[in-house]
């Protein structure tokens, strides 16, 4: 692949999604604690949503290129690096409250 068209491809990415970007504004229903309406929380979801959709494949992905090209090596530190990211975007919350109550523990409080 050339790096003309993996440059075209990564723009007509980022250009759909900027297109369907006006789908984050458009639900006023989602106001904040204020009774404001507060965009940054719909985009927040709206990306969160279209992220987890596209992160198994885009693992499945990377990780077949590696198996077929018989590189288990980097196959198997991508796999590492891919679990600690999906920890981070998809159980940040719980990875946070695990981190403390395992830092409490080791402290003694």
């Amino acid at each position: 692949m050339s790096v003309k068209r993996a440059f075209a491809g990564l723009v007509t990415g980022v250009l759909g999604l900027l297109l369907t970007a006006g789908e984050a504004f458009a639900d006023t229903n989602s106001a904040g604690a204020g009774g404001e309406f507060n965009p940054g929380i719909r985009i927040g979801e709206w990306v969160t949503t279209n992220v987890a959709a596209l992160f198994a494949p885009l693992l499945a992905g990377v990780s077949l290129y590696y198996l077929a090209k018989r590189q288990f090596t980097q196959f198997l530190s991508f796999a590492a690096f891919a679990v600690v990211a999906a920890l981070f975007i998809f159980a940040g919350s719980d990875f946070k409250d695990a981190a403390v109550n395992l830092a409490r523990w080791v402290i003694g409080r």
